[in-house]
């Protein structure tokens, strides 16, 4: 059966060694689970970047497991034919003979947040969509079950940053119930198939894990941005599981809603704090904590303060922009920059023995990597490459995201080295005199852990206490302990918003006069959008010729809002992200923005869409298409992602063809 239990604390009082006993366990914590995308499109040979980093980590002995995100395979032009004829019918253990790690299935709920598309279960009153697959227990268990996963988390309902306190309550109270739910499924696997005939297969197989005692561990994910809601959601859920009675025991908890937050050690330490204070004492050791999207720096500091596992998908994000993580100043450096720290022989500033870059055996010197990824590949040669079974440019920036890996792997060795050696204190004291955000960290730490503030003075490291002005921290201590600070801005949110709350169509709108170019930019996470970091790069960049400019900016949500309309409560309130999926919605907001072309547009000499993230692009290229007027800049961008945003090559692009625009008037 699946367990949790701590083994050994540090000499020291701090850290503890444990094992978590999964199917193709056991793990052994304090452990790190890289995110690795199984998925990558629709077979096993699909994938680019992400297979290739699959292919040069799954195998390796010194993993203690992966982290996969059950609905990321949306992201990779996967059909519901494929994922439940194809995906669905083997595990990732035999599909993949090479994986002999265990597999942390996170259920997707962040994803699932932001998509239409997987709403209520019909028998719920939502509507039948072609996937089979819902925001529902039943629906996502089905999945990570199918994928095989020895390691599950409940199914979630985040919460941003700023979201209404009504509604904050709401989707704690639903995470709370859906977790519940969860566990009376692996007590009882025929609910699992109830109403859900494509369930049937994972029904059949959990009934055979439990038969064998293999059943997988169940993690329960929580949310809380302070102190007092994290230790309040998990006493709650404690005592909604004594209330009815649950037999099935689950393994720990996963502490979610923190990637928006992970900047802010201050606030990861205060809702750490929150849930190890809220697990009852004759449990604290059969209880693991997992912190999602969090590893590298932090594991010293969170692991001092008792968290067992942790993932994080930085090594692959800062490697795809060409980013190579110091190794010792924890600094990542585009790689056109690192030539200044390579050694003195021109070899890269490495020396960990698993690093297929960088070690000894490796071929690649720095001259070679970045000629390499700077190079660009025609299709015919890449096909070529391929066929010849010769590396590509994803085998490059694979290499690149299994040495930031590495860096974050050797540091969660050195602390469990350290928690082994019973100085894991000393460690992370010397830790944070080198960096100040972990040291602000651990001043956060000492205020609600009056012990912990008491070894740290008997030490005589008085410049760790809180209150302490050293350097750039000038923090007073009744700044300390807080949890985030929801008031330092007046949005909030709130994600009860739907297309009719607000529809230009219905609205008595005119465009002002005096201007001759309509311009179309996709929607922002920051409102007003005006003020929002893509929107304003782009007017600084854009100068004097905004003056001629009406802006009306592509809400996912409601489709064309104009610049005057973009205080209005509805457009400040919502969170919404157009994900490809969602098809009903992507036609709407196509229709919206056709609409309002039809209407507005022959008052405008020039119509401009400036867009590279790829939904949002094609509501636009449709919208002017079935106007029959319109230019979609950048034309022909490297590739249909944020970052194509800010290239200064795209904005040229765009002004040059607005001066000529205007030379021409």
């Amino acid at each position: 059966m699946a367990s949790f239990r701590v083994k050994t604390v540090g000499d020291d009082g701090y850290g503890r060694l444990g094992e978590l006993e999964v199917p193709h366990g056991p793990v052994e914590t304090p452990a790190l689970f890289p995110v690795v995308n199984m998925i990558g499109g629709t077979t096993e040979k699909s994938g680019g970047v992400w297979r290739r980093m699959r292919e040069k980590l799954i195998d390796k002995d010194h993993l203690q497991g992966i982290m996969f995100q059950a609905m990321s395979f949306t992201d990779y032009g996967v059909s519901p034919d494929n994922l439940n004829e194809f995906w669905r019918q083997q595990t990732f253990h035999e599909r993949f003979s090479e994986l002999d790690a265990p597999v942390f299935i996170d259920s997707g709920g962040f994803k699932l947040m932001n998509s239409n598309t997987f709403g209520e279960a019909p028998e719920e009153g939502g509507l039948p969509n072609e996937w089979g697959l819902y925001t529902d227990p039943k629906s996502i268990l089905g999945l990570q079950l199918d994928f095989g996963a020895d390691i599950v988390a409940t199914l979630d309902y985040p919460i941003p940053p700023n979201l209404k306190d009504e509604e904050k309550m709401e989707r704690m109270n639903r995470s709370i119930e859906s977790a519940v739910e969860c566990l009376q499924i692996i007590d009882n696997p025929d609910l699992l198939d109830e109403n859900f005939d494509i369930n049937t297969r994972a029904a059949s197989r959990l009934r055979e894990q439990k038969a064998n005692g293999e059943e997988p561990s169940v993690y329960i994910a929580l949310h809380g941005h302070d102190y007092e809601t994290v230790n309040w959601y998990v006493g709650t859920f404690i005592d909604r599981v004594r209330e009815l009675d649950v037999e099935s025991s689950f393994e720990g908890f996963a502490v979610g809603s923190l990637v928006p937050l992970r900047d802010s050690i201050d606030v990861l330490v205060d809702i750490v704090q929150g849930a190890k204070d809220a697990i009852p004492e004759q449990r604290a050791d059969e209880v693991g904590l997992h912190v999602f999207g969090v590893g590298g720096k932090q594991v010293g500091l969170l692991s001092l303060l008792g968290v067992d596992t942790f993932d994080c998908s930085t090594h692959m994000q800062t490697a795809r922009y060409k980013k190579y993580l110091h190794p010792t100043t924890w600094t990542h450096h585009k790689l056109e920059e690192l030539d200044e720290f390579l050694e003195a022989d021109g070899s890269f500033p490495c020396n960990l023995p698993n690093c297929l870059l960088c070690n000894d055996e490796s071929d690649l010197d720095y001259e070679t990597l970045l000629e390499l990824l700077n190079r660009d590949y025609d299709y015919a040669e890449v096909q070529e490459r391929k066929a010849n079974d010769e590396p590509i440019k994803s085998d490059y920036y694979a290499l690149l995201a299994r040495h930031n890996f590495e860096v974050y792997n050797e540091e969660m060795q050195r602390v469990r080295d350290a928690i082994r050696d019973g100085n894991l204190l000393e460690y992370v004291i010397g830790f944070a005199r080198e960096h100040d955000d972990i040291k602000k960290g651990l001043k956060e730490a000492q205020i609600r852990d009056k012990e912990l503030r008491a070894e740290i003075e008997a030490r005589g490291a008085y410049d760790l206490l809180p209150g302490s002005t050293l350097k750039s921290d000038q923090a007073k201590l009744s700044d300390w302990g807080a949890g985030v600070d929801e008031s330092a801005t007046n949005q909030r949110i709130s994600l009860k918003h739907t297309p009719n709350d607000f529809d230009v169509r219905m609205r008595d709108h005119e465009p002002p006069s005096g201007k001759s170019i309509l311009l179309f930019i996709p929607c922002s996470q920051k409102k007003p959008y005006s003020e929002s970091r893509t929107h304003s790069i782009l007017y600084d960049k854009l100068g004097q010729i905004t003056e001629n400019i009406y802006k009306v900016t592509v809400s996912g949500m409601y489709g064309p809002v104009p610049e005057d309309c973009e205080r209005l409560q509805p457009i400040l309130e919502y969170d919404y992200v157009l994900a490809k999926e969602d098809t009903d919605q992507i036609d709407l907001v196509t229709d919206r923005v056709r609409d309002y072309l039809a209407t507005h547009g022959a008052q405008f000499d020039e119509i401009i869409g400036y867009v590279t993230s790829k939904t949002y692009r094609q509501v636009i290229e449709k919208a002017f298409s079935d106007y029959g007027r319109g230019e979609v800049f950048p034309r022909d961008p490297q590739a249909l992602q944020l970052t194509e945003f800010f290239r200064n090559t795209n904005i040229d692009e765009l002004i040059t063809y607005l001066n000529t625009h205007h030379a021409e008037q």
